[in-house]
């Protein structure tokens, strides 16, 4: 399937999407939405909105690229060459255009919005579930976007040294993911005392003596990717070492429980008593447990109340936590179980034994 392939058939479940809900266009602005529809395109120039520069509008025979003259050129040459989308475009200084171009397209009274733009009311819910399940080219972008982040994120734990600052790894990390291709949305270093005190460590100038907690979430082609490690100079502290081993152990439990048909409330449940088992019970109340993912950090997150019912083809990243220890990496729900997308081989691992069976989750890396 190419690219062009793909798109299509996401537009055709769009348009089935609409003709079940009685409407007959919708207008997407988001940036999840805008890679999720296009393959993997980028609309944003600023990543700390939800909305990107540029609008795709779908109704029933046709599909459109709605923006400015700013951005024009470069998403048509860039982010969606060869693609179907006709452009329509407005000056820069003149936004409120906008509005007056999509209503010459389509029929606003039965026109919604993902965002809510251009004073359309927003998708009834369940309109995101069409983009959970990956297709078989967003499988392959996933797992290339796993082995790149998990590369850089090894890179950083193997070449820093006692003393450097949480600021100057945060660093080293957006640059390795950055030379990927790799939006560093979340970045986390936490050293020594602070990996105890804060579940979410943002970097700090304090040096990183002993041992470090770096998490990341990464973004790619609209896909985030999940995974966090543990570093230790010289040996690491007996407690530590225990609740470190524990954590791995819920996270495996985590990892084994998810299987298409099986609810994530449940999966969440079976986990909630692995925290029991390993003496650990009320742990899970100071740190969200994760969830589904995909086109967001989290698509949903992952509580003993969440009804979605697993598929395969559905990405998930747990990152349950017991204090100073954290497990973390994107697991993608495949016919033969959950493959782990963000495992290089080259970081250290340990063997969690359960009834379910034995998964290497990762250990502390020695240095």
């Amino acid at each position: 399937m190419n690219r062009r392939e793909e798109v299509q058939i996401k537009l055709e479940s769009v348009r089935a999407w609409l003709q079940r809900n009685r409407l007959e266009a919708l207008l997407i602005n988001s940036q999840a939405n805008f890679a999720w529809l296009t393959g993997g395109g980028e609309n944003y120039v600023y990543v700390g909105d939800a909305a990107g520069e540029a609008y795709l509008l779908v109704v029933p025979d046709r599909a459109y690229l709605l923006t400015n003259n700013i951005e024009v050129r470069r998403l048509q040459e860039e982010e969606v060459p060869g693609l179907s989308f006709e452009a329509v475009v407005w000056p820069w200084h003149r936004d409120g255009d906008a509005r007056e171009k999509m209503a010459g397209l389509c029929d606003v009274s039965k026109a919604v919005s993902d965002l809510g733009a251009l004073g359309l009311p927003k998708v009834p819910d369940g309109f995101n579930e069409l983009r959970y399940t990956m297709s078989p080219p967003e499988i392959e972008r996933y797992r290339r976007l796993g082995q790149d982040a998990a590369q850089a994120l090894e890179e950083v734990c193997l070449s820093f040294e006692p003393g450097d600052t949480e600021l100057d790894i945060a660093a080293a990390l957006s640059y390795q993911c950055r030379k990927r291709n790799i939006l560093p949305l979340v970045n986390l270093v936490g050293g020594d005392d602070r990996i105890t005190r804060y579940r979410h460590p943002l970097p700090t100038v304090n040096p990183v003596r002993k041992t470090m907690l770096i998490a990341l979430t990464g973004r790619r082609h609209g896909l985030h990717i999940s995974l966090t490690r543990m570093v230790s100079f010289g040996p690491v502290d007996s407690d530590l070492l225990e609740r470190h081993r524990a954590v791995a152990a819920v996270d495996a439990r985590y990892i084994l429980e998810s299987r298409a048909g099986v609810t994530i409330g449940e999966v969440v449940a079976r986990a909630l008593d692995q925290y029991s088992l390993e003496g650990f019970l009320q742990e899970w109340e100071l740190h969200h447990q994760g969830g589904l993912t995909g086109y967001a950090g989290r698509e949903i997150f992952g509580t003993q109340d969440s009804a979605h019912r697993l598929q395969h083809g559905q990405a998930l990243a747990w990152n349950p936590t017991i204090t100073g220890a954290k497990s973390e990496d994107t697991v993608l729900l495949t016919d033969s179980g959950a493959e782990v997308l963000t495992r290089t081989g080259a970081w250290p691992e340990l063997d969690v034994e359960l009834p379910l069976g034995v998964l290497r989750r990762p250990a502390i890396l020695l240095r």
